[in-house]
């Protein structure tokens, strides 16, 4: 009966195994090929300044370990973004929304790339958005490898007293979404005022940093979530 529940159980399919293997690969290939990321991921969450040292020597757009962190990031996102859609509004499951979700995650993060690089072309202001753009790559990489745990333990919930218990089930995987939620907007709101603080040190007026904040942190994000409740039943509801 175990089996039966978890082959048609939406968040503990098949598909949804493969993606968190294929997470958890990455994590592991990063770890063989570059162990000096997770020290440079640990300096970069507990300091506010990234330092010249490593925008120097340790970060590059192209490097492959790190676009490979970005894009894991962005898979353990989406798989969290499915689970709280599924679970909370009620969407159609399936790993085609989790395809959208991943384009969706990619597509934003790409897009402020993009944004950044144009700001500083624009303004002049190429060594303190230099920073801040790696900031953003590497916070972005953090929260996905926090929620990695969190999404496996709401698929595959511990106990097995939980797992044989459908109520007691769905109540660890809504406690699960929320917390989930409530580290989402930690990071967001740690990672608005690292840009605050970044700007004020180079010198940015506050009013530049406010339009920044609205018009390449905020839009983008608002926008994303717009598209989303457009997308969602119209009797569902939100945690």
């Amino acid at each position: 009966m175990q089996e039966t529940l978890r082959a048609t159980d939406p968040l503990a399919g098949d598909w949804i195994l493969l993606v968190m293997l294929a997470i958890l690969g990455t994590l592991g290939w990063i770890n063989l090929v570059s162990p000096k990321k997770w020290r440079l991921l640990s300096r970069s969450f507990f300091s506010f300044r990234l330092g010249r040292q490593s925008l120097r020597d340790e970060l590059d757009l192209q490097d492959r370990t790190l676009i490979g962190l970005a894009v894991m990031a962005s898979a353990a996102l989406a798989l969290f973004a499915y689970q709280y859609m599924v679970l909370s509004a009620h969407v159609s499951p399936g790993v085609g929304l989790w395809i959208k979700l991943f384009g969706v995650f990619l597509g934003l993060l790409a897009g402020q790339v993009i944004l950044i690089h144009l700001a500083g072309s624009l303004f002049q202001l190429n060594g303190g958005l230099s920073e801040y753009l790696y900031t953003v790559l590497l916070l972005h990489v953090i929260l996905g490898v926090a929620l990695v745990p969190l999404t496996a333990s709401i698929a595959w919930p511990h106990d097995a007293a939980i797992t044989t218990n459908a109520p007691s089930m769905m109540h660890w995987r809504l406690w699960g979404l929320r917390l989930g939620l409530g580290v989402v907007v930690l990071f967001t709101a740690f990672r608005w005022i690292r840009a605050v603080v970044l700007g004020v040190a180079e010198g940015v007026p506050l009013r530049y940093i406010f339009i920044y904040l609205c018009a390449l942190e905020i839009l983008p994000v608002a926008l994303v979530y717009h598209e989303v409740l457009r997308q969602l039943p119209e009797q569902s509801h939100l945690l």
